[in-house]
């Protein structure tokens, strides 16, 4: 009998010790907060790696910047062919040598620390998903500058240029498509506007698209370091994104081979990549920030000294920053001390932007100073006080 009394006792201790466990588990599971539902209420600034894939390699790697408190964001595509001194491997390499398809984390830290920001969450499409996963939104829309005529995989590949929508198959064409005759920036400009137009279409498509049953096959396509819970939270968000007004940025630098492998340097040992991020993130936090207008400014570049190539070269960092140049040549005189920004838009903040970028302090506007009759936003002439990268007294 006694021992009867000790069972039961010690059975009772243990249900009740089952009890306090799982009320503890219910409490801190009420407790926690998914991270991009936490980042959302805070207003934090969400940075996301969003990475193309093929045979297990990357074929486009977009820094995604987006404000939650306004819903606008940037785009700032990195080249896999990014040469950088990688210390892990004790080598000069391209940045898609860290690269592993099970865990992009090594990669990614990388990516941050060339462009000095976290990069806490990541999205990976292999070219089967991206080709799914446009179909199964019926298509995406996007607009093709010029046609595109080639040969893929011995297939003949015609697209007509101008607005049209592209299933999955052609998506994928479009985006592999290179032109050794158009310049590099085109085929940034393609990887960017896949991906604009692939949130832009999950925002038109949000009703059918978050159905449990559809979310659940969408999500699958994606391989992400987020939960299926947060991975929703993140697809709400990204929905609501501003689509038409996302800035589109790009690191730039110099091509060089290294050992037969061709690399690309970023101009300023990273500084300028580095510049890029920061003034995007400051002017993503403030709705009316220029540097987030719905405008591309156009600008001009003369050069007002005597060293070569030097319009053109500062024309690099103007379109990392997202500016459309339009134009480079000479000043009409080689002996400008003073570099200045000229005005023709009309538009004082646009235009000290646009200074900051090179730390020039002088500012003139249209109706001030001659003009050379370019059709340009803005004008920038290089002069003595310029070293390359920025005016210096």
């Amino acid at each position: 009998m006694p021992r009867t009394l000790i069972d039961r006792s010690v059975l009772f201790l243990v249900l009740i010790i089952i009890l306090i466990v799982a009320s503890l588990f219910l409490l801190l599971s009420s407790l926690k907060v998914d991270p991009v539902e936490q980042a959302v209420q805070d207003e934090l600034m969400i940075n996301l790696a969003l990475i193309l894939e093929r045979d297990g390699k990357p074929i486009a790697t977009e820094l995604l910047m987006y404000y939650p408190g306004n819903a606008r964001g940037a785009l700032l595509d990195i080249p896999v062919e990014t040469g950088l001194i990688i210390q892990s491997l004790n080598r000069v390499d391209r940045i898609d040598a860290l690269y592993d398809p099970q865990s992009p984390k090594t990669f990614l830290a990388e990516i941050s620390k060339l462009t000095d920001t976290a990069i806490e969450w990541y999205l990976v499409l292999d070219e089967a998903g991206l080709r799914d996963t446009v179909d199964l939104l019926e298509g995406l829309p996007v607009f093709i500058p010029n046609s595109v005529r080639s040969i893929q995989d011995g297939k003949p590949l015609f697209l007509p240029s101008g607005a049209v929508m592209l299933d999955g198959q052609k998506m994928l064409s479009y985006i592999r498509h290179v032109d050794e005759d158009r310049p590099e920036a085109e085929t940034v400009a393609r990887r960017q506007a896949v991906f604009t137009a692939l949130v832009k279409r999950m925002g038109e498509r949000k009703d059918f698209v978050f159905r449990d049953e559809v979310f659940k096959s969408f999500a699958r396509r994606f391989r992400s370091n987020l939960s299926i819970e947060s991975l929703s939270h993140l697809f709400g968000q990204l929905a609501k994104l501003d689509s038409d007004r996302i800035v589109l940025q790009r690191l730039t630098g110099t091509p060089r081979t290294v050992e037969g492998i061709p690399l690309l340097f970023p101009h300023y040992d990273g500084e300028l990549v580095r510049d890029i991020v920061k003034q995007t993130l400051n002017a993503l936090l403030n709705a009316e920030a220029i540097a987030v207008s719905d405008k591309v400014f156009t600008i001009e570049i003369l050069n007002g000294t005597t060293e070569r190539g030097l319009a053109q070269r500062t024309a690099e960092i103007f379109q990392g920053f997202g500016y459309e140049v339009v134009s480079v040549g000479n000043a009409p005189s080689t002996d400008i001390a003073l570099s200045r920004v000229i005005d023709r838009y009309g538009d004082p903040a646009a235009a000290s932007t646009l200074a900051n970028v090179i730390r020039c302090t002088v500012i003139e506007s249209a109706t001030a100073t001659p003009s050379t009759g370019a059709s340009a936003d803005f004008i920038i002439i290089l002069g003595k006080n310029f070293n390359g990268r920025y005016c210096v007294d």
